[in-house]
């Protein structure tokens, strides 16, 4: 109610000024982060381990991935692979099951005269 009452009244907006510039684009946190980062705002500190640079850190990501890449088992080749047999197609959906019965047909048993001539 109290929303539908300001619309009819309006809306007083607030005064601004406009002495600053508006920012055009707003920055991720990241962004923010590394900028920060760049104008040397903070200072980022060595990750250290009794007075060394570890070895993990050394690395740069490149040797780390191929070395990776090296440590899983080698492939085989396409030819000699094989693969698994496709699973047989499974009917849910009860208008396909409808269907498959239908396509199966069934064998009718024969219906004696005596029967036959009851239901008439």
């Amino acid at each position: 109610m109290q929303v539908v009452d300001e619309l009819r009244r309006g809306v007083r907006l607030k005064k601004i000024n406009f002495s600053r510039t508006p920012i055009e684009y707003e920055l991720t946190p990241y962004e923010i982060l590394m900028e920060d980062i760049r104008s040397r705002k903070y200072n980022l500190r060595k990750v250290m381990v009794n007075g060394d640079i570890p070895p993990r850190v050394k690395k740069d990501a490149h040797a780390v991935i191929l070395e990776f890449i090296r440590s899983r088992p080698p492939l085989r080749k396409a030819s000699e692979r094989k693969l698994a047999p496709a699973p047989l197609k499974r009917v849910s959906c009860p208008r396909e099951q409808l269907l498959d019965s239908i396509r199966k047909g069934r064998v009718l048993k024969p219906v004696h005269p005596k029967l036959k001539s009851r239901r008439m």
